[in-house]
């Protein structure tokens, strides 16, 4: 899979790259896709995003215009700082971390651990954050995932404003099928 990511690298004809894993087992493989590339000449920094909401805020934050070690310290930062979580659907029965789930449950992730076993998507979802915001956090982004009913997430924004109105909510249609909703606090 290194071969593959250094052949990406190689392939931009950029001549300074950064990679955005966001996968917690890819961070190793595009570190040493990076050694090769860096040795062939290419300026590379892997960002080590665990997750997707962690490379969307990544994202968030990159400015073409500057310097790159720059950009690639506030891209790190900014991913640094995110929270994730997310919502999936029990496909067996299994133990948790919040219990014993059955075909069908709602189960709520938090930074990589099930971490809330429910029956109600949006409630769940909540849950999910309320764990991880603080009172400094700004913004909650929602990755809505194909199949995620509208009512769903429209009850999760509004639930959101009732409770913190001073926090901005945004969506973004991601089409992930593992996880109805991928969820990032910052």
């Amino acid at each position: 899979m290194a071969a593959d990511v250094l052949r990406e690298m190689t392939a931009s004809d950029a001549a300074e790259v950064i990679v955005l894993p966001n996968h917690g087992p890819y961070v190793p493989v595009c570190e040493a896709a990076a050694i090769q590339a860096r040795d062939a000449g290419l300026r590379v920094a892997v960002i080590p995003t665990h997750t997707q909401v962690q490379g969307l805020s990544a994202l968030s934050v990159h400015e073409p215009g500057r310097g790159f070690d720059d950009d690639v310290v506030a891209m790190t930062t900014a991913a640094g700082h995110t929270h994730h979580g997310a919502v999936t659907i029990a496909r067996e029965h299994g133990m948790t971390m919040a219990g014993a789930c059955e075909p069908g449950d709602v189960l709520g992730v938090i930074e990589g651990e099930f971490a809330i076993v429910g029956d109600d998507p949006a409630r769940v979802a909540y849950d999910v954050v309320d764990r991880l915001w603080t009172g400094s956090t700004e913004l909650v982004t929602v990755v809505r995932g194909d199949g995620c009913d509208d009512a769903v997430v429209d009850a999760l924004r509004e639930r959101l404003h009732d409770v913190r109105p001073d926090v901005d909510a945004v969506v973004y249609d991601g089409g992930q099928d593992r996880y109805p909703l991928l969820l990032a606090v910052e």
